[in-house]
């Protein structure tokens, strides 16, 4: 299949008409923090290297998918930029044709090392995570990491050309919730693309969770000046600009995967450090494809193995769903995946 020149003749669709355009891809389980919300204290058992998928077989599979219809890839982990030769591999992503879109998340502390040589090998759009501008706080819920560093590779990164620079922010109750017009100012003053993220308490607890509506809400009463005005609704974040800084290039986005789910233009898939397909990060089904990518299997064959799958993608997560109600008090009582024993760092986010 010429993929360079022409549109695929198949594409990977689920059940309920949903083609899949979006791959996003855990490098690594391994991090250079410990998040609270990402792991347990005490870690997890990491993957080995022989668990863990190669370069070559990932490339292998976005090769393959790309002739179907997939053009747009992020890189997470775990922390992506703590494996070896990522920047090759970059490069290398960068070359398939059909792919169009290549972007990262990174918790930052690297990338002041890393974000000219990622530049340069065709990575435009970089997402840094940022729960904190308060160094205590941050060591917190970071278990020890250090805020100047992830300041740091923001600076860096402004200077060698990403644009725009998006900072995903979880706030969670109890926690840094009292940041949040801290965050804002430092957006506007950074002209960044600031985004609050719904916390999804991925084996955690629920009761965390503050709903964007809360936040949009308080952004409102705290800052009067500044009253939102929606300037765009992808089928991911709704982003506003504040009135008050009209020329200023920073945006506010607010994410609501539990509060306002966006499942009806769900077009992703997932595959961990392990090789397994998650079809939805809120349940726990996950589908090998190590093995299939190791075999004899001809591209065609994978196409259809997927398409298999695909039909298994469900229409809706159910948490928070009042239609469903047995099923979402399953849920909560499940902690939403695995039974609360899956983290953030396995599953890629």
């Amino acid at each position: 299949m010429d993929i360079n020149n022409n549109e695929p003749a198949q594409l990977l669709v689920d059940g309920f008409g949903r083609q899949i355009t979006y791959l996003r891809i855990s490098l690594t389980d391994r991090c250079n923090l410990r998040c609270v919300y990402c792991m347990p204290e005490d870690g997890v058992r990491l993957l080995s290297h022989s668990e863990m998928l190669s370069y070559e077989e990932i490339l292998k599979f976005v090769n393959i998918l790309a002739g179907y219809g997939v053009n747009k890839i992020r890189i997470t982990g775990g922390e992506p930029l703590v494996r070896k030769g990522v920047v090759n591999f970059i490069e290398k992503l960068n070359n398939i044709g059909g792919i169009k879109d290549i972007a990262m998340t990174t918790n930052g502390i690297l990338l002041d090392k890393y974000a000219q040589d990622l530049y340069n090998a065709g990575l435009k759009r970089i997402n840094i995570s940022l729960d904190s501008l308060d160094n205590e706080i941050f060591s917190k819920l970071t278990r020890g990491g250090n805020l100047d560093s992830v300041l740091k590779g923001i600076d860096i990164a402004k200077t060698v050309g990403f644009e725009p620079i998006k900072i995903n922010t979880v706030l969670m109750r109890g926690d840094n919730d009292k940041e949040l017009m801290n965050f804002i100012n430092f957006a506007v003053k950074n002209e960044l693309n600031l985004r609050f993220i719904e916390y999804m308490p991925i084996g955690q607890n629920i009761n965390q969770t503050i709903t964007s509506k809360e936040l949009i809400d308080k952004i409102k009463i705290e800052h009067k000046d500044f009253e939102p005005k929606k300037i765009g609704d992808c089928s991911v974040s709704k982003e506003y600009y504040f009135s008050a800084q009209k020329n200023n290039k920073a945006v506010i986005g607010f994410i609501s995967p539990l509060s306002e789910h966006f499942c009806n233009d769900c077009n992703r898939l997932r595959i961990t450090a392990s090789g397994k397909l998650r079809l939805c990060l809120f349940y726990d089904e996950e589908y090998d494809i190590k093995e299939i990518l190791n075999s004899n299997a001809s591209d065609e064959y994978i196409y259809k193995y997927l398409l298999n799958i695909l039909q298994k993608k469900r229409q809706t997560h159910l948490f928070n769903n009042k239609n469903n109600k047995n099923e979402t008090d399953n849920l909560q009582n499940s902690n939403i995946a695995a039974a609360g024993n899956i983290y953030m760092n396995k599953i890629g986010g």
